[in-house]
């Protein structure tokens, strides 16, 4: 028998006898075939310091977390509790809603500790979105979000979704064409009627609070002579965000522009 062999007999024995190897020389894992080139037969670990087999790692089994909640989140450990100390733990975390604003995650033993993106920045609205895994990494104060995010919006302008940025003004005094023109020569394009209602039903009521007027959105409403105009109800003229009506296209109001994340 080789010494590699004779080696790996008696680390095979040690390991059933302790479950634990604590080898000062490198352990070369040499047989003919793959299944005499692997350890098989551990346990799953029972302490945030015990060793992790591969297929658990790759399965992320017991790193994968389902959070609860909106902008406050809450999740449970998913097997063993990660120490938040020593090495950098990291977590995948899959959020069963999309974020208004900043986000803070609790998880128990840990209190609600804030998830952060590019070092210092608290998240935007809409960075996570239900059931889409996201990779977070503790720093020793804040989870770092290390996988990729949409790009953040211009400055005056907030996201109304993962994938759209609207202008956090109106701009006033516009026909519907002017209103085209004038969102082109800023290279932007004017919101759908879709795009602006999801901003304007956003808990946080930025856009909501903004409503001055009626104003322009990207919709012909099924005319050939008219074009949709949104934001104030019928009755009442007060901030809507579902009410509105058609305008023909010379009419002067307000209006936003939308661009891509």
């Amino acid at each position: 028998m080789s010494r590699s062999s004779t080696l790996l007999t008696a680390i095979g024995v040690a390991g059933a006898l302790s479950a634990q190897w604590d080898l000062p020389v490198r352990v070369a894992l040499n047989g003919d075939s793959a299944e005499d080139r692997r350890v098989t037969g551990l346990s799953a670990p029972l302490d945030g310091s015990d060793g992790l087999a591969a297929g658990l790692e790759r399965t992320h089994a017991l790193t994968w977390i389902s959070a609860t909640g909106t902008d406050s989140l809450v999740a449970a450990w998913p097997s063993i509790a990660l120490p938040l100390a020593g090495d950098l733990p990291r977590i995948t975390l899959v959020p069963d809603t999309s974020n208004n604003g900043p986000v803070a995650l609790t998880l128990p033993g840990t209190g609600p500790v804030a998830v952060l993106k590019y070092g210092v920045e608290p998240l935007d609205s809409a960075d996570l979105q239900p059931g889409i895994p996201i990779d977070l990494v503790y720093d020793g104060a804040a989870w770092q979000v290390i996988s990729p995010l949409p790009r953040p919006c211009p400055p005056g302008m907030f996201p109304a979704s993962r994938d759209v940025c609207i202008e956090r003004q109106p701009t006033t005094s516009a026909n519907f064409y002017a209103a085209a023109n004038g969102c082109a020569n800023r290279q932007r394009r004017m919101c759908t009627f879709c795009e602006w209602i999801a901003a304007c039903t956003m808990p946080n009521g930025i856009l909501l609070n903004t409503i001055a007027d009626y104003e322009w959105v990207d919709h012909a409403a099924n005319s050939g002579n008219d074009a949709k105009s949104i934001g104030l109800n019928n009755d009442t003229f007060l901030p809507d965000c579902l009410s509105g009506g058609t305008r023909v296209p010379l009419t002067v109001l307000s209006y936003r522009c939308c661009s891509d994340r």
